[in-house]
Parts: structure tokens; sequence; C-alpha cells
């Protein structure tokens, strides 16, 4: 027996315990603290994937916040915040939120709203701010017949009743307007969904290409070719507009050829390319003008061009040459002994050559524009090498964007149009009507609400009241 009374109250313990835990869970998701936290994350968030141009190359990021502050900017995600686990996170929770929220409120807000009882008692109408009593000619049912036909004339919705003592008539218009809030979490839960769908199923991508080069866009079945890009200047000298032409390459085919600008993009197979930015390679250079100097005479012969990959013989040498590296800000890791350029801007341009007898490669030197001689580029001779110029490649910056979501997301924005339409211009209007027999005429007891813009519903209240009235119609005091 003490086992048996054991095991129960263990049964309800642990039921309890579920319900409590369940109710905690339910109270944390209907909280407006919840949402105020995770509406000022998405809204910080984002500012910072404003500021923080999403999807570059991640080298880009370290040229261009430096080394300790671009490893952040990688290590949180940042650079491409809106494919990150921990984003997605966030809006699932905020849908979580709106969700429960909506299953909350919307259920009691239905069933008061749409199940509106005609039978009333006439003391209700005694405690609206809105009202008037009146005494009116003709019979009870004669009198609720005229009340019903100017509310219908008017487009109220109207239910008929009985009270105590006499008939009741309940008239609403507007009641959608009470649902516009519902509309609006709606229309969150589908932009919401829209977003995630474009962040899993879609992809945003950030790719220089150079002028003559190639890409091939990612997880789609053609590449892009950058055929020219120039800019073009107001007579200030500011720059006006820059200008892609690209050609769309597919199944080794010339597809689509067009010319792009910043607000003119290129739509093709649910892909928008976009003219985002534009630059000078930084590690690649179209030729590079180098001069022989005789270190015995320490003469400098007439300069001559290499261009990028090109072997070519030195004036005057028994040498070759080609041109293999270039970095437009110099700089070196003695960790990993590798070079690199620091920055986009030629602060320290340098050029490295590969240097031939023959066809035996010698040496592999770096020749710095502004440093020139720093480093002899052929050790044990008489001769050196100096870099006197270079023509730089411009870049085309374009910005990719897939996004399957997109129409989901528009789904959502007519969603919220509608329900601010609702919510801010659809009012819901309430009048209750007893009519009452009396011994010569009716008694009539009428009174309304309105859940927003009191001012012009008092002014239709009386119109309507008025026309209630009639002829013949004299104040109840009573």
């Amino acid at each position: 027996m003490a086992e048996s009374v054991s095991g129960g109250l263990s049964g309800v313990n642990g039921k309890v315990w579920y319900r409590a835990l369940g109710a905690k869970i339910w109270k944390f998701f209907t909280s407006i603290k919840l949402t105020i936290f995770v509406l000022l994350t998405v809204a910080i968030v984002s500012i910072i994937g404003t500021v923080v141009e999403q999807g570059k190359p991640v080298e880009s990021y370290v040229i261009d916040y430096g080394s300790r502050w671009g490893s952040v900017i990688l290590s949180l995600r940042f650079n491409d915040m809106y494919h990150s686990g921990w984003f997605t996170s966030i809006l699932i929770l905020l849908m979580a939120n709106i969700t429960v929220c909506t299953i909350e409120r919307f259920p009691p807000k239905w069933k008061t709203l749409l199940k509106q009882n005609p039978n009333l008692d006439p003391s209700i109408i005694d405690r609206l701010s809105t009202r008037e009593s009146f005494i009116t000619d003709g019979s009870m049912d004669a009198a609720a017949q005229k009340f019903l036909s100017i509310f219908r004339k008017k487009r109220y919705r109207v239910k008929t009743g009985t009270s105590k003592d006499g008939i009741t008539i309940y008239a609403e218009k507007g009641i959608i307007g009470r649902f516009g809030s519902d509309v609006v979490h709606l229309s969150l839960f589908f932009i919401l969904t829209g977003a995630i769908i474009g962040s899993y199923a879609g992809f945003r991508d950030f790719a220089p290409i150079l002028v003559g080069g190639t890409f091939k866009v990612p997880n789609a079945m053609f590449g892009l070719r950058l055929d020219k890009f120039w800019i073009d200047y107001y007579d200030t000298g500011q720059v006006r507009q820059y200008n892609s032409v690209i050609t769309v390459v597919e199944g080794g085919k010339e597809v689509l050829t067009k010319q792009i600008w910043v607000n003119e993009p290129l739509y093709y197979k649910g892909v928008r390319f976009y003219q985002s930015s534009y630059g000078v390679a930084w590690d690649r250079i179209k030729e590079a003008e180098i001069t022989l100097k005789r270190l015995d005479k320490n003469t400098f012969d007439q300069p001559f061009n290499i261009g990028w990959g090109e072997l070519k013989n030195i004036p005057g040498t028994n040498y070759s040459a080609r041109l293999v590296g270039y970095v437009s800000d110099f700089a070196f890791d003695e960790e990993t002994r590798t070079v690199f350029s620091k920055s986009g801007d030629t602060n320290n341009p340098a050029a490295q050559i590969e240097v031939y007898d023959g066809k035996k490669l010698l040496y592999t030197p770096w020749l710095f524009f502004n440093y020139p001689g720093v480093m002899q580029a052929i050790p044990n001779s008489r001769y050196d090498l100096v870099l006197t110029g270079f023509r730089t490649i411009p870049y085309s910056g374009l910005q990719m964007n897939k996004d399957p979501g997109t129409n989901v997301v528009w789904t959502g924005c007519i969603l919220m149009g509608v329900g601010f339409i609702l919510a801010f211009f659809v009012y819901h209007r309430r009048i209750w009507v007893n009519v009452a027999p009396q011994s010569s005429g009716s008694s009539v007891k009428i009174g309304g609400m309105i859940n927003k813009n009191p001012l012009g519903f008092e002014r239709e209240f009386k119109e309507i009241a008025e026309a209630l009235k009639g002829p013949g119609s004299m104040e109840d005091k009573k």
C-alpha cells in the first residue's frame, strides 16, 4: 500500500514538474522582452553586415582590416554573416517567438470577435461612453426592422437577439481590422522563412575579375568573362560611373553579353550580378618595364618590356627573364617564408622574375620599384636588373546573388502591407441596440464603441442615431 501511494505521488509530481517546465518555456517564448532582445540583436548584427562587405575573398579582409581584425571577422563569420549558423539561429528564435505569441493571442481574439452573442443585458449599453436613449413611434417590431434597414445600408453586419424586455440588435463593421497585427505576424514569418531558404538554398559571393579573365559561377553550370572595364568621369574629375561588359559562357558557348553598371545588374538563370567595386590587381600586372644596369660602368641600357608569363631575352646579355610574380605592397612572413601583399594599394610594388642562362634557371629575384638595387638580381655577374615601370591590370568587382527565397520574402512584404492597412486604416465599429415596447411607441437604447478613431466614430454614431429616431421621437429621460 505504501509503495502504491509513493508511486502515485511520484507520478503526480512528475506530471506537475512537466507542466511547470512547459509553462515556463511557453512563457519564455511569449515574453515581450525576448522580442525586443531578438529585434535589437538582429538590428545590431545587420549594421555589422552592412559595414563589413559580405562574400569577398578571405585574403581581402586581412588586407582591408589587418591581420588582427581580419581574423576576428573571419572567425565570427562576419564576412558571410547571413549564411552563418548563429544568424540563422537568431531568425529561428524570432520565428518561434512570433509563432507562439500568435497562437497565444489569436484564438481568444477570434472567439471574442467572431462569436458575439446578440442576446444582451440592456444595462451593458449604459456602461458605454458613446450612447443615447430615446422613444420612437411605432411598434417594437417595426422599429427593429427600421434599424436593421439603416445598418444594412451602411454595410454593417447585423445580428438580432432578445433581451428580458425586448429585441436586441448587434451591428459591427471593420472587424477584419482587428486582425491586422496577426497578418503582420504572419508576414514576418514568411519574410524570415524566405531569408532562411535564401541562406541555405541560395548564395552570395564576390569575385574580382580581371579584364580578359573568366570566373566559374558557384553552384551553377555557367561562367563569366570580363571583356571590358572602364570608368566615366565628370568634368570635375570625379568618378561618375564604372562599367563592365561581361559575357555569360555556358557549355563552351557565348550565351549573353551585356554592359552593367551600379544600378543595372545582369540577371541570368536566377543569379543576379551587380557592379559593386573596381580597382587594380594586387597580385598580377600586364607587363613590366625592366632596365639592364651595367655595374662595371654604372650605366643603364635601354629598357625592355616583359609580359606576364613571357620569357624574353635580356638585350646585350646571354641571359633571359620571365615575369612570374607581382605584389602591390610587398611584405614577407618570416614564419612561413612567403611573400604577400599587405594592402591593395601600390605602396611598395615589386615584381618577381626568373633569370635563365639558356634553359637553366639561375635565380628568382624580386625587383623593388621604390628600392632599386637593394639586392642584385643576377649575383656574381656585372649585371643588375631594375624595375622602372609596370602596367597594372584593372579588375571589376562583381557581387553575385542567388536567392530562391525571394518570392517568399515578397509574399511576406505584401502581407505586411496588407496588415498595416488593416491595422491603421480599418476600424472595428460595434453598435448595440435594445428596443423595448412602451405604452405609446418603443423605447430605444443605443450604444457603440470603436478600437481607433473615436472622433470619427462619434460623428457616424450621431448620424445613425438621428436616422433611427425619425420624426416624432423624443429623448428618454429615464
